[in-house]
């Protein structure tokens, strides 16, 4: 997708393109003085087919002449206007914030409902705004009769620092312009609607308190209230319902239910009498319901709610920071190109030729003005401007040269751009919570979490947190406006750093009998303090070492240690199991393999144990004495675990050795944080019982293992994935490596002779299942194969998984050659018509819009994508990606 590129239209700079809808391209702009004065402001420009009806643009130009006039808190206000060359643009309030949509399907997508207080609240406030202008008078006192026409979620803005505001009042029809418009044209979203507005009538301000309830019901209920197939049937629906108490939820409290039934009566007169009277209702509500609310509470969910875009925003703010000096002038002759149809005169900044100059005389010039030519008007605009802008640099300079370090004591300069008095605030946050803030080194006798306030804008902060048992926390933050900055961190637990090297390099690491997967020179981290830990260097033709070590304290320590060559002979054993897959210890250490699989470097002549464990069946423990270097092969009848009774007779524990690839991942047992840190043992297990275990690691996919615990100690580990980086955040889960067993084919009578599967990889080294069972790896010869049809997995990590059914008859030798496994990842393209469809993929909102290209897609997955634009049916579908590296989607989004 292309950036933006910022460009000046008329006086504004369009910043940022934020939509595109039916009417109207819709930017971030703003506007500015000679004085240096900046407002942001968002930017609607007229698109040209709609520009070109001259019906259109004179019911425009005849409604905004109303919406200039609004000016209330609970209402979006209207700037302007205007045109440049042939395009006509209405500039408005820009909130910081999103709309009531957004919230509703965020809580969708969470599965979760909006609190019903801060549903009662939103609509309350929209009520605010809705009397106001209802109320509205022209200058001799006569009601301007404005009707909003289109009150729903969309058109309900909510801030990050909750407030709510109306828009799109420019859509309003007063009874001054109805001869500009045909009787029965139905405007505003259907579903949306009051009865009188489905039915094509004249309406008036009950209109806007039936669509309110309707907007009410969806806050409270997450649900539309009028649905159907087609607008036709939702049109009906409204049309024909009529709303009764005995229609609403029965969980529903009454008092919303009496509100819900009167502003949803079917005849206009049976409504609410005002949109204020409505208010006061849902306030009385709101308020003997609900005694602790404040409004506060809505600042704060939203912004729980919508955090990751509030982050994105926020890093947005330091490209507008570098947009600064591209913005910062204006060309005057493009400036001149505007033409303004309607103007709100107290939002853009002016210039006053002197102190002195009344209202009248400033009016009175400014006609002059209009009267003369273009050329001697921009001379004066240029002359005017260079005077008071070498009057301002003069003030400015002694002003912050000389008056005000003396007014704060201050002798340095602040930043450029930073208005004096204005200061933010940062909200500290830690799991735990409880640590001791710092900010630039200095203690502030607070602990998380809490709000540093009195921030100066434009300064950057160090904010250190500090708690007992954990790593300090540092970070830079940058207070760029006073809006919060959120900082939020989980602290470390405190861990031991130990180096370690041995002569000969090359030996093999483990801790406590658990496998590092790193050998040495290694320099192993995240190692728990004030534990014995035993480390285990294992090389082959050496003798194994083995080293106790006690960390004190977070300082990097040291182990150094000289290999012993054996002197004895060494041999091997080749170990398998029936079934295959089970964990292989040697001498109590786990070797990280599952059978079938070979251990090297066993001393000739030694006793060596070897136990093997599989979940689900009974241990398998054998010692054996090498007498010679030739291979020894065990093959172990591994037993199903007997049921025991359930009655306890005592507290039996056991447990569980847990290890990753990479170590270092923070270790959850039951969804409780055990402090500890792979690799480490799990203890005081119950036997018997269920437990589920969590691995997090910064940068890495969770991985989560269940395990029953029985009498031995159980092995739980798990190879940790990389997360992709992907141009989108997508994720997905890592694909289990067994399927579903194959139901077995009993085509062949009992007592067939056996068939033989042979195959191999490109490339090589990957696992191979037969009906769910691991027989190896690539390339590979199974034997003894029961003739019929079995179901072949062949699976290696970072490509795609491959499955065939082969047919084997008996006594056949089958030989599939090699198997070409294709990439794992592929990419999704989806565009739109029209586009800025919001992406919602495998049920995550991954912040885009199309048209998108989704790379890092696994292929061995089933995926689903959703499509949601307003005014439109949602648009879903399923698939898979085993046919193709490459996915495209061009939808048609149906109204």
């Amino acid at each position: 997708m292309q950036t933006f590129e910022p460009k000046q239209f008329g006086k504004y700079y369009l910043l940022e393109k934020l939509a595109v809808g039916g009417m109207a391209e819709i930017y971030k702009a703003k506007t500015f003085g000679v004085d240096g004065f900046e407002k942001l402001l968002v930017m609607k420009r007229i698109l040209p087919h709609c520009s070109a009806d001259k019906d259109f643009i004179t019911m425009l130009v005849d409604e905004a002449k109303l919406s200039v006039t609004l000016s209330h808190a609970n209402v979006v206000q209207v700037y302007d206007l205007g045109k440049v060359g042939d395009d006509y643009f209405i500039s408005m309030e820009y909130i910081s914030g999103v709309n009531l949509r957004d919230i509703i399907y965020r809580c969708r997508e969470k599965n979760i409902r909006i609190p019903e207080e801060l549903s009662t609240y939103i609509l309350s406030e929209v009520c605010k705004g809705l009397d106001y202008a209802h109320r509205k008078t022209d200058a001799s006192g006569n009601p301007l009769n404005i009707v909003h026409r289109d009150v729903s979620p969309q058109n309900i803005l909510i801030s990050y620092e909750g407030e709510v505001k109306i828009v799109d009042f420019g859509i309003a029809k007063a009874a001054m312009n109805i001869s500009h418009t045909m009787a029965g044209i139905l405007k505003g979203k259907i579903a949306y609607m009051s009865p009188e507005q489905a039915l094509g009538k004249s309406i008036d301000y009950h209109a806007d308190i039936f669509s309110t309830g309707i907007v009410l019901y969806e806050a409270l209920t997450g649900e539309k209230l009028f649905t159907g197939e087609s607008q036709f049937e939702v049109l009906k629906k409204i049309r024909t319902t009529k709303m009764d108490l005995t229609k609403l939820p029965g969980t529903m409290p009454d008092g919303l239910k009496n509100v819900l039934a009167r502003s949803l009566a079917y005849l206009p007169k049976d409504r609410y009498a005002s949109a204020g009277d409505m208010q006061i209702d849902l306030t009385r509500y709101l308020y003997t319901s609900h005694v602790d609310f404040t409004p506060q509470k809505l600042a704060a969910f939203i912004k729980e709610l919508f955090f990751d875009e509030i982050s994105k925003q926020r890093e947005r703010g330091a490209l507008e920071q570098v947009l600064e000096a591209q913005t910062s002038s204006i060309n005057v002759s493009e400036e001149a190109l505007q033409e303004n149809l309607v103007h709100r005169e107290d939002t853009s900044p002016t210039i006053q030729a002197s102190e002195h100059t009344s209202a009248s005389s400033y009016q009175g010039r400014e006609a002059t003005e209009k009267t003369s030519s273009s050329k001697k008007s921009l001379f004066q605009r240029l002359a005017a401007t260079a005077t008071v802008l070498t009057l301002l640099v003069g003030v400015g300079f002694a002003y912050f040269k000389f008056i005000h370090p003396q007014l704060t004591g201050k002798t340095d300069i602040t930043r450029h751009g930073i208005e004096t008095g204005h200061t933010g605030t940062a909200n500290v946050f830690s799991n735990p919570s409880g640590a001791k803030i710092f900010l630039d080194g200095k203690d502030t006798d607070l602990t998380t979490p809490s709000i540093l306030e009195n921030l100066t804008i434009g300064k950057i902060y160090k904010i250190k947190l500090a708690k007992e048992k954990f790593d300090d926390f540092e970070k830079d933050v940058a207070i760029n406006s006073a809006e919060p900055v959120m900082m939020e961190t989980e602290l470390r637990t405190e861990s031991g750093t130990l180096e370690v090297k041995s002569d000969p390099d090359g030996a093999m690491i483990y801790v406590n009998g658990l496998p590092t997967n790193q050998s040495t020179p290694a320099i192993l981290k995240d190692l728990q303090l004030n534990s014995d830990l035993k480390i285990t260097l294992v090389k082959p033709e050496y003798k194994d070492l083995d080293q106790s070590v006690k960390l004190s304290n977070s300082k990097p320590q040291t182990l150094i240690a000289k290999l012993i060559k054996a002197t004895t002979e060494m041999g091997s054993v080749m170990i398998t199991s029936t079934p295959p897959g089970a964990q292989v210890f040697y001498n109590g250490r786990d070797t990280g393999m599952v059978t079938p699989s070979t251990i090297s470097n066993i001393p000739v002549g030694e006793k060596s144990n070897i136990r093997l464990a599989k979940s689900g069946f009974e241990n398998f423990t054998q010692t054996v004495t090498l007498k010679d270097a030739k291979p020894l092969d065990i093959t172990a009848e591994l037993k199903p675990t007997k049921e025991k009774p359930v009655a306890k007779a005592k507290a039996a524990v056991t447990t569980a050795n847990v290890t990753s690839r990479p170590s270092g991942a923070r270790i959850y047992l039951n969804g409780k944080s055990t402090g500890l840190r792979t690799p480490a043992t799990l203890k005081n297990l119950d036997i018997g019982k269920n437990y589920s275990v969590k691995l997090a690691k910064p940068k890495f996919e969770v991985a989560i293992r269940e395990f029953t615990a029985t009498d031995n100690a159980a092995s739980v580990r798990a190879d940790l994935k990389e997360i992709a980086k992907a141009e989108t955040p997508i994720t997905p889960e890592a694909p289990k490596p067994v399927e579903k067993p194959s139901e077995p084919d009993t085509s062949y009578r009992a007592g067939a002779e056996t068939a033989t599967l042979s195959l191999s990889s490109d490339p090589s080294g990957a696992e191979v299942f037969v009906n769910a069972e691991f027989r190896g790896t690539t390339p590979i010869t199974i034997t003894s194969l029961q003739p019929g049809t079995v179901r072949l997995l062949i699976n290696k990590e970072g490509k795609a998984r491959y499955s065939q059914k082969v047919s084997l008859k008996p006594g056949e030798k089958k030989n599939l050659g090699t198997v070409k496994l294709g990439e794992l990842y592929g990419s999704v393209s989806i565009s739109s018509s029209p586009s800025r469809a919001r992406v919602i993929f495998d049920g995550e909102d991954i912040g885009a819009k199309t048209p998108v290209t989704i790379k890092k897609v696994r292929r061995d997955k089933q995926h689903n994508i959703k499509l949601v634009l307003g005014g439109y049916r949602a648009w879903e579908r399923s698939f898979d990606m085993q046919d193709a590296d490459d996915k495209k989607f061009n939808v048609i989004m149906e109204e």
